[in-house]
């Protein structure tokens, strides 16, 4: 469970939050919504602590990862998908095996047998982005933060994504800021910004 306990934050002389108090628990897929700029990532940055609020506390168990899809998150472009794959998950202290890596490839719908050993850097967006998930599967994490997860996607992309996270749900705290009304459908619990 993460708990926002009175927390605001300003940025500057915009209040964004104001005394937030709520408990986001385990086995539902919470949709962050709202307009551009109502807050949508800081929220998910508060929820992660990698933002401190100016005020309030916000508590999660400390034992609990955390991994997070973000615009912002970086793969290495002289690096191949695989060889990205195992650098993050060695990060968290997780070996990947080839077979393993073969087995997140395909649970993302990235062919690991003709893309494998291709450099990031000639990747498409989509490719990119599914990449990115499959190095969040591949961390075992207990915290989701998913930020507009499935932007340029194909159809294909957006239903492994979907099927992964409603698989993951019963295990896992999982926040999805999101634009789009697909994704807000499929969440559990919507919190709409501003609160």
């Amino acid at each position: 469970m993460i708990v926002f306990d009175n927390v605001s934050l300003s940025f500057g002389r915009r209040e964004l939050f104001k005394n937030i108090s709520l408990e986001l628990r385990g086995g539902k897929i919470f949709g962050i919504v709202g307009k551009n700029g109502a807050g949508k990532s800081t929220f998910l940055k508060l929820a992660g602590k990698i933002l401190r609020p100016d005020s309030g506390t916000i508590n999660f168990p400390p034992e609990k990862k955390i991994a997070a899809v973000t615009p912002e998150m970086k793969i290495y472009d002289n690096l191949t998908a695989r060889e990205n794959l195992f650098f993050f998950a060695k990060l968290r202290g997780k070996n990947l095996s080839d077979e393993k890596i073969f087995e997140l490839g395909g649970r993302v719908g990235l062919d690991m047998k003709s893309f494998g050993d291709v450099r990031t850097e000639n990747f498409s967006t989509g490719m990119r982005q599914r990449l990115k998930f499959a190095i969040l599967l591949s961390v075992a994490a207990d915290i989701w933060l998913l930020d507009e997860p499935t932007a340029n996607l194909d159809d294909d992309g957006r239903e492994k994504f979907f099927c992964e996270i409603q698989a993951a749900k019963s295990e896992k705290i999982i926040l999805l800021a999101t634009n789009e009304s697909a994704e807000e459908n499929f969440c559990d619990e919507i919190i709409r910004l501003p609160l």
